[in-house]
């Protein structure tokens, strides 16, 4: 009796599994209206569509998704098509905060959590801070002693109360690839006795070991009086963790007036971005000048064209730094050195295009691999009436969305982005040569 109650049990609880497996055939009218909803999408990505038409197709989803709330199967495929379209939502829907200019006098710098531009959260992923291991405790806690104590800085000055522990910056152009300034590594010693590390922001005092590497060999270096080269390229231990390599100009040049912004660890303070400067100069083969708000620890930092996103160069050289500062009593302390727009030295940095040792640009198969589903790719609509994926380059930027099983891609001049170089939408699975023919439009 036993056997038969457990056997009636056992084809009971198998009979509800297979119901809740069991997914229903799809309406009659379900095919034509998601092969109408692709041609729509199809129709609205162009350079011309306006945001009234881009939300008439919005609209289009939804009634789609009240009308089929249920994934159905038809003719063997089972369609999730909600999921989809609710990832798609969710990415043309996100806010855009546009980041106000700063005036060039004034401190620029911002804690990395306060800036308003998406980008630079993505960006800070891949920048690190050099630290001596003899500042790394053995459950990776740092010296809590603040900026002003170390460097006799006053009360009042930016980030007084924060602790800083570095001593040079750098950056991921590789996925266990970094550069930074030639004078902060200049021997294997220097390789040897300070750690990378990523993830050092306001509020960081213990870190984990997913943060700290190793630099385990020099892959180049040049520090020359003569030509004034200055640039490292390290191996680290092992691949950073949760970081991507950034894109760097590979050929051409700056010019005069382009918009930059720096990142990286000010006198060795927690991440800090600086956006609003400018290229002063552009007469040295080997770097340009800047009106950038650095100082000693952003040796080594990432220069980033901020239109475009792309690394233009590495912060190594500039003006004093501090300056004393006498009150009334007598009492001394230091403050940020202050200069005009247009006047100092100015903030030099060597050119991405002269470091050797840089690993391989990524091929067409690569780019492409990196749009679309799980993409770390910024979103902007470039182009386009709504948000979709951008990668930057030098002259072209190339974007892109997905759409159930459609995938869309197009390029143009970053200096007219309207004006499309070419595009298509696709089938993401059968129409592979076609979309990597418009990558390679972009690499062109």
């Amino acid at each position: 009796m036993r056997k038969l109650n457990l056997l009636i049990t056992l084809s009971l609880l198998l009979s509800i599994t297979a119901c809740e497996d069991e997914v229903a055939t799809c309406k009659d009218t379900f095919q034509s209206d998601y092969k109408s909803l692709m041609q729509s999408f199809s129709d609205v990505y162009n350079p011309k569509t306006t945001v009234e038409e881009f939300n008439q197709f919005k609209n289009k989803i939804t009634a789609f998704q009240e009308k089929y709330p249920e994934k159905c199967a038809l003719n063997d495929e089972i369609y999730e098509h909600n999921k989809e379209l609710d990832k798609f939502l969710a990415m043309v829907n996100q806010k855009t905060v546009i980041t106000p200019k700063v005036i060039y006098g004034k401190d620029d710098r911002l804690d990395i959590a306060d800036s308003t531009d998406a980008r630079h959260q993505q960006w800070a992923k891949s920048v690190a801070v050099q630290v001596s291991s003899a500042k790394i405790g053995a459950g990776g806690e740092l010296n809590s002693t603040t900026i002003a104590d170390n460097m006799y800085l006053c009360e009042d000055e930016p980030f007084a109360d924060q602790i800083n522990p570095g001593r040079c910056s750098g950056f991921l152009v590789g996925e266990n690839i970094l550069v930074t300034a030639g004078h902060c590594v200049e021997s294997q010693s220097d390789c040897s006795n300070y750690k990378w590390v990523f993830g050092f922001k306001k509020g960081v005092s213990k870190l984990s070991d997913d943060q700290i590497y190793s630099c385990k060999s020099i892959i180049s270096q040049q520090l020359s009086s003569s030509t004034k080269a200055d640039f490292a390229v390290l191996e680290l231990d092992r691949a950073v963790v949760d970081a991507a390599p950034l894109t760097y100009r590979a050929s051409g040049s700056v010019s005069v007036g382009d918009p930059i912004t720096v990142m990286g660890h000010p006198s060795g303070l927690p991440m800090k971005v600086a956006p609003g400067a400018n290229i002063r100069t552009n007469s040295n083969d080997w770097y340009f000048v800047a009106n950038l708000d650095t100082f000693g620890g952003n040796s080594g930092s990432p220069v980033f064209n901020s239109d475009t996103g792309i690394v233009e160069g590495i912060l190594v050289r500039g003006e004093t730094d501090y300056t004393w500062k006498t009150d009334s009593s007598g009492n001394s302390c230091r403050v940020s050195f202050q200069c005009a727009d247009d006047s100092c030295r100015g903030e030099d940095v060597t050119r991405i295009t002269k470091v050797t040792g840089l690993p391989k640009q990524e091929t067409p198969k690569e780019v492409l691999a990196s749009f679309f589903p799980n993409s770390t790719l910024p979103l902007d609509a470039k182009g386009i009436s709504f948000k979709v994926q951008v990668k930057n380059g030098p002259t072209k930027y190339l974007a892109g969305t997905k759409f159930l099983e459609a995938c869309a891609l197009h390029t143009a001049e970053n200096s007219d982005p309207r004006n499309w170089l070419d595009s298509i939408v696709a089938n993401c699975e059968r129409d592979q040569v076609q979309l990597l023919q418009i990558v390679e439009t972009f690499k062109d």
